[in-house]
């Protein structure tokens, strides 16, 4: 092999390894945007289904999503807010979502008066879930500070845990660690625990997305790069003439 072939072989070599750091880079990573412009139907969320008084109005526009609530009393734990249905895709029926695929959760909101906010996920408890009570579906929370001025908040999704008042409606003595995120059914946005009661608030929504690493692109590009390192390794082999030379016999002419 001479040296301009060895040179053209690296060069192909290398650009190759380029436009797979590139597409590895650029891929990599996937997303999925609630709002704005999500594909799942929203819905206001009142206590109602409680027995609760609190009203909740949403109004939602290109670009932000206006949530007006007013949380009474007479319900013990009240969630009013807004919520995504994730049972619908452009008004099509689909199964669960599977939040277990993403690493991450990023949501830019303002408050007028309370100071946290809750996201919860509702899932399809195998155990404790009874098709037709909503109550029974599994609420797993995360509390996230809020501010009068919009603020972008990004959290682990395996930081979520149970509501601890669900464990204790569902007569379980301790927290069991589970949280179903791959049987999602609704994904909220509510009031935080310090929210005054009777007072009107309202919480201004201007994005939610989850964000995690497409697992099966990794690793099929992790497959692409070894064929790539594979056939780069057998044709330098090649054509220094280590593959396909003739073996010698190890005896010399008399």
């Amino acid at each position: 092999m001479n040296l301009r072939s060895k040179v053209v072989l690296l060069v192909v070599f290398l650009v190759a390894l380029g436009v797979w750091a590139w597409a590895f880079g650029a891929f990599r990573q996937m997303g999925c945007t609630f709002f704005p412009y999500g594909a799942y139907p929203l819905y206001p969320l009142d206590d109602s289904a409680f027995g609760g008084t609190s009203t909740c109005d949403v109004v939602a526009g290109d670009s932000l999503l206006g949530v007006n609530i007013n949380v009474r009393s007479g319900v013990a734990y009240p969630a009013v807010g807004v919520g995504f249905n994730l049972n619908s895709v452009n008004s099509r029926p689909v199964g669960h979502f599977d939040f277990s695929r993403f690493d991450s959760m990023e949501v830019v909101f303002a408050t007028k008066y309370m100071r946290s906010v809750t996201v919860r996920i509702l899932t399809d408890d195998p155990v404790y879930t009874k098709e037709g009570f909503r109550e029974t579906l599994r609420p797993v929370v995360m509390s996230v500070p809020a501010s009068r001025s919009f603020t972008s908040e990004r959290f682990a999704i395996n930081k979520f845990r149970t509501a601890v008042w669900w464990i204790s409606a569902m007569g379980m003595e301790e927290d069991d660690g589970r949280t179903y995120l791959h049987r999602a059914l609704s994904l909220e946005v509510v009031n935080g625990d310090g929210v005054m009661r009777g007072i009107p608030d309202e919480i201004e929504v201007k994005s939610v997305r989850a964000w995690g690493i497409d697992r099966n692109f990794e690793r099929a590009m992790f497959i692409v790069l070894a064929l790539m390192v594979a056939v780069f390794v057998v044709l330098e082999l090649k054509f220094f003439g280590v593959i396909g030379r003739p073996a010698k016999n190890g005896r010399k002419d008399v």
